[in-house]
């Protein structure tokens, strides 16, 4: 039964009894299925055409090691992701071994599987949520704006814990949705018992801390509870409810995440918050180096950062349509799902862009919140045209209108996403003026040139040979996979500290280069032409130097370089 006090945001010509709304209602099923294939299809296309990055490799690593029982890998993370990726591995290694043996399963393939799975199926949650808040309609449009996002899409198709972390955490937050509204009318109406929802949310949120550790996640659905708006419509937890939602989330965090209680976690943990493992400071961005750690509050990232990247990596007509849902938003501030979005949006935004610390993944955890907004304004660009065909008493300017809606709105997103692939990294729109690679190299790339490269070194380097990057796993990984163990690496950041062979491969890339290495570099490739370059879709990704002059430009003077 529905409370006629608990405020929604549907429009009045989308309302449950349209036409529409109950076409849709008998097809929902098939529709949300659909979605979720198109999201699955476009995440897994191509998805071993890129090598694994640094992160990639420590993944696959702990993996392996959790295979073998040792789970002392990668601590700084939790252990959910590690946990699947070793499922995946022990699963396509067995594949390769029997029926798969002419259609092997790649290790870059079994890695990013769990996150393309759980990436795909995101768009459940998402529906689930917005329709909770703005009816059928909305809700649909948010689901496939997410499976077609390309934000969405480039994040899902790395194996870092944000995917999961999204997931869980929206799917907490629809639990946790659904207990307020049952224990808002079983007070009244003693309808619909609520307690299995607590324990629900409990279980999500527990899952979620298993996949990173983000806590503060939780914080925000107890405090939009908390607004005014929200107390005088849903009673106060309590203590029965506290235990089923906390007892419940401690308990599925630590069934999946025991390592949490091994002694050494946590100190090796408080080493890695203090950036007693990071040896590389600075990130390029448009040509320019900042801080990107959380220790420097001068000289940090860009406010504008994701912003920014909002703008140049999603899609035209998404982005119109999300100005007019923050309009629809903002006007309907006091209702229910519009607060939600509100709180959402600014307490991400806001505490993420004064931080100092900055990556293109962590944005994944705002787009869930960008795709129900701009949902919301397709759904008020439909009700303007169609009021404009009304008002017309045309009959065919309604179809035609409505077809160029869909066309504008839906097809062409859908159309740039299947086009982008499978290097949606390096997708730009039009306002991004086709300057691919120029404005985030290290979060387009992630290494991407980086297995090209070495398989070459591997197939050309003499016995022994040297060398320099800013990525050892990775070289490692891949040259254990070529079978030249014989090969040596050093780091460019240490290369005016090592005595270097007379002839040595340097491999550049614009997102490796750091305030550690940029002086070494600028010396060592001033003047030289590149061995060759790594190409990318057409984008140079990697620049492979071979000189003998070393020795001596380890020894210029690089007084002359100068950091912005």
């Amino acid at each position: 039964m529905r409370n006629s006090t608990l405020p929604t945001m549907v429009p009045a010509d989308q309302n449950e009894g349209s036409a529409i709304v109950r076409s849709l209602e008998r097809h929902t099923a098939v529709a949300l299925l659909i979605i979720v294939a198109l999201g699955f299809c476009l995440r897994v296309r191509g998805l071993d055409r890129v090598g694994f990055n640094e992160d990639e490799v420590q993944k696959v690593n702990a993996a392996r090691s959790y295979l073998s029982g040792d789970f002392s890998r990668n601590l700084e993370h939790p252990m959910l992701m590690k946990s699947m990726i070793a499922v995946s591995l022990a699963a396509a290694d067995r594949w390769n071994r029997g029926l798969g043996r002419s259609h092997q399963i790649s290790d870059e393939i079994a890695v990013r599987l769990p996150n393309v799975f759980f990436g795909a199926l995101t768009a459940i949650v998402i529906f689930g949520i917005a329709r909770q808040f703005f009816g059928l309609p909305v809700a649909l449009l948010s689901a496939l704006l997410w499976s077609a996002g390309t934000i969405a899409i480039m994040d899902n198709r790395l194996a870092k814990e944000d995917t999961l972390l999204v997931f869980f955490a929206w799917l907490g937050y629809y639990f946790y949705i659904r207990a307020k509204k049952a224990s808002a009318i079983n007070v009244r109406q003693y309808a619909e018992p609520y307690a299995k929802w607590y324990v629900a949310a409990g279980a999500s949120f527990g899952l979620m801390l298993a996949s990173k550790y983000f806590p503060h996640y939780l914080g925000l659905i107890f405090l939009y509870y908390f607004l005014p708006l929200n107390r005088k419509i849903y009673p106060p937890l309590g203590r029965r409810n506290y235990v089923l939602l906390l007892g419940t989330c401690a308990l599925v965090f630590l069934i999946a995440n025991p390592v949490i209680l091994a002694p050494g976690t946590i100190k090796y943990m408080l080493h890695y918050i203090d950036e007693g493992t990071m040896t590389h400071h600075g990130y390029l961005m448009m040509g320019h180096f900042y801080f990107n750690d959380v220790a420097h509050l001068r000289g940090g990232m860009p406010t504008y950062f994701y912003l920014f990247l909002l703008a140049i990596k999603t899609q035209l007509p998404v982005l119109v349509a999300l100005g007019v849902g923050l309009v629809e938003v903002v006007r309907r501030r006091r209702e229910a799902g519009a607060s939600f979005l509100i709180m959402m949006f600014l307490f991400w935004i806001v505490p993420f862009s004064l931080i100092s610390s900055k990556w293109l993944r962590w944005m994944l955890s705002w787009m869930p919140t960008i795709y129900i907004i701009a949902a919301i304004g397709l759904t008020k660009i439909f009700s303007w045209t169609r009021s404009v065909a009304v008002e017309s008493r045309s009959r065919r300017l309604v179809p035609a209108l409505n077809t160029l809606i869909f066309l504008v709105f839906l097809a062409q997103p859908l159309w740039t996403a299947a086009k982008a692939g499978p290097f949606y990294s390096l997708y730009l729109n039009p306002i991004g003026f086709g300057r691919t690679g120029f404005y985030f190299p290290h979060d387009e790339f992630a290494d991407a040139g980086l297995r090209p490269t070495i398989f070459k070194i591997c197939k050309d380097a003499a016995a022994g040979s040297t060398v320099g990057s800013e990525a050892p796993p990775v070289f490692a990984y891949y040259f254990h996979q070529c079978g030249r163990d014989d090969l040596h690496y050093f780091s460019l950041s240490e290369a005016s500290r090592e005595t270097l062979p007379p002839s040595t491969y340097l491999v550049v890339q614009d997102g490796r280069k750091y305030f550690e290495n940029i002086s070494f570099i600028v010396a060592a490739t001033s003047g030289e032409d590149p061995t060759w370059t790594t190409a990318i879709d057409g984008v140079p990704a990697a620049t492979v130097y071979r000189t003998s002059e070393l020795t001596e430009m380890r020894n210029r003077d690089e007084s002359n370089v100068t950091l912005r």
